[in-house]
């Protein structure tokens, strides 16, 4: 039996507002700067529901939560939001990636929520409690999910990557382009016909989190609690799927569509005391071959490698650091399955920031002497120019999509910020509420 589902979503009205000007990127990759310049775009942008304010006087009477509450309600009754009948929602972005202008396409529906592994969906990655509670406080505010998470759907035969490219011919309901260059157009899709060619190729999806790990456990929990609230009132729960909390929004996107792109996440380090450059890269020889590279060549010879491998940036000297054998994480971490053991990031994290280092998890998952970075050229000239006080640099290239399947499916998870999946859907596109 399938797990996704058409719904009646919310949209902003484009008869009243300007897609691009109410719409924002997710909560999790909006800084503080981006936040205050989407405050000042529109007075109704989604970024009041999804990363509201904290001010001063913040109480449990009134703060960023309850006040995404209250404009949303307030949105609603204004009818700046229209309401649709039950459709699925096909979305797809436009973006330049390596030189090519690329199109991924997906779709949002509504999927049943299950436990990790339980029904065909898998996460990828160790979540947080501190974001869990954070959302957990906006959903318990708001009933509903304000933005879809990202899943990735195993079509091995691309018959659904197929039937998106043909699902519709008429013109979309959203065109909007977003602060990375990204055009974004939706269509809704209701017809019957059109529904059931769609859904009949999902009768047992397995879908693979790409990201919104926390938003899913956030989900599970909230679907919890109304179950709970539901039995203390004495009433027999509905049965599973029949509460409108028993699913979450997703944008749905086939994992074989050739617009699929996973970039890296490189890492900047900074303040590690007594940090010496000569002494590091002695006791790299202990693990791993090291040798000097020009930036041109880095790429190349990343992309050619089959053991892990990264680059090192110091100084105004650039290092390419592969591997000499798998011996030391089959020691280090023999329950792990032997495709997370052969991780670049797994690796890097293990041997080199840990162990040579000294920045352990703990010191990762606080963000203690590393910085994330998306451009390669960026943090190499970070590191070989000192800029805010970086001492060295790492260059990373993509994790594979077939590892992160791979992983999910063993039922590990990878490092923090292994995967950067681009481009970030919009939030603001579509709404799922439950009142």
């Amino acid at each position: 039996m399938s797990s996704i589902f058409p719904f009646a979503g919310w949209r902003y009205d484009p008869g009243k507002v300007d897609p691009a000007r109410v719409t924002a990127p997710p909560y999790d990759v909006i800084e503080p700067a981006e936040q205050a310049a989407l405050y000042a775009r529109d007075d109704r942008n989604v970024v009041r529901l999804i990363l509201g304010r904290e001010l001063p006087g913040d109480s449990p009477r009134d703060n960023r939560y309850t006040r995404a509450a209250a404009h949303l309600d307030a949105w609603r009754g204004d009818g700046l939001f229209i309401q649709d009948r039950p459709a699925v929602y096909l979305y797809d972005q436009r973006f330049a990636s390596g030189g090519a202008i690329l199109v991924r396409r997906g779709f949002f529906a509504k999927v049943r929520l299950s436990e990790w592994g339980r029904e065909g969906i898998f996460p990828h990655e160790k979540t947080l409690s501190g974001p869990k509670r954070d959302r957990l406080e906006l959903m318990r505010a708001t009933r509903g999910n304000l933005e879809p998470i990202f899943g990735l759907l195993a079509d091995p035969d691309g018959a659904v990557a197929a039937a998106l490219a043909d699902l519709v011919d008429y013109a979309p309901c959203l065109e909007a382009t977003d602060g990375d260059g990204v055009e974004n157009r939706m269509w809704v899709v209701d017809d019957p016909r059109r529904l059931h060619r769609l859904l009949s190729l999902t009768p047992a999806p397995r879908l693979f989190i790409a990201d919104g790990h926390h938003r899913y456990e956030t989900a599970l929990a909230y679907q919890a609690e109304i179950r709970e609230s539901i039995r203390a009132a004495g009433q027999i729960p509905p049965l599973p799927g029949d509460l409108d909390c028993d699913c979450i929004m997703m944008l749905i996107v086939p994992d074989s569509d050739p617009g699929l792109v996973v970039w890296p996440t490189h890492r900047i380090v900074h303040g590690l005391p007594g940090f010496a450059p000569s002494s590091f890269l002695a006791a790299c020889e202990r693990n791993f071959l090291v040798a000097p590279i020009s930036a041109e060549k880095l790429a190349d010879e990343l992309a050619a490698e089959g053991l892990p491998a990264f680059g090192f940036a110091v100084d105004r000297r650039l290092f390419l650091l592969r591997l000499r054998s798998r011996k030391p994480m089959d020691s280090l971490f023999p329950d792990k399955p032997e495709v997370w053991r052969a991780l670049d990031v797994a690796v890097l994290h293990a041997l080199v920031l840990g162990e040579l280092m000294g920045i352990d998890e703990e010191r990762l998952l606080r963000k203690e002497n590393i910085i994330y970075a998306r451009s390669a050229d960026e943090t190499r000239l970070a590191a070989q120019s000192g800029r805010d006080g970086a001492q060295c640099a790492f260059i990373l290239r993509p994790t594979p999509m077939g590892q992160v399947r791979e992983i999910s499916e063993a039922g590990a998870v990878m490092p923090q910020k292994s995967t950067y999946f681009f481009p970030k859907p919009l939030s603001g596109a579509v709404f799922h509420l439950f009142w």
